[in-house]
């Protein structure tokens, strides 16, 4: 697993290359904690060549929720796979956290 982590208008956006499960969901978490309590408007999630996400992986995105939530801060997953997005659906996640198609819709949410 990869995380990239750039800048948009303000906004902070980690995009995610490969598995995220047991293994690479605590090095995820860190990366994304770490950078989400600096960020100042919005934090985007680019899930578009995420292969798989496992429940280790769905509590670190429960996590970075919680705080956007405490800092009144927008929190947009977008570009999921079908078997990425079944996993947020059947887990009731996508009820949760606001999902996206791709980077424009997820930008014009905000």
């Amino acid at each position: 697993m990869q995380v990239h982590s750039s800048k948009i208008e303000n906004k902070t956006l980690f995009s995610i290359e490969g598995r995220i499960d047991a293994t690479t969901a605590g090095e995820l978490e860190n990366i994304v904690m770490d950078e989400a309590v600096a960020a100042s408007e919005a934090v985007l999630v680019d899930f578009t060549n995420v292969e798989y996400i496992s429940s280790a992986g769905l509590r670190t995105m429960l996590k970075l929720a919680k705080l956007c939530g405490s800092k009144k801060l927008a929190l947009r997953l977008f570009g999921m796979q079908a078997n990425v997005f079944e996993v947020f659906k059947v887990s009731g996640f996508s009820g949760i956290i606001k999902i996206n198609s791709d980077l424009n819709e997820a930008l014009s949410s905000l």
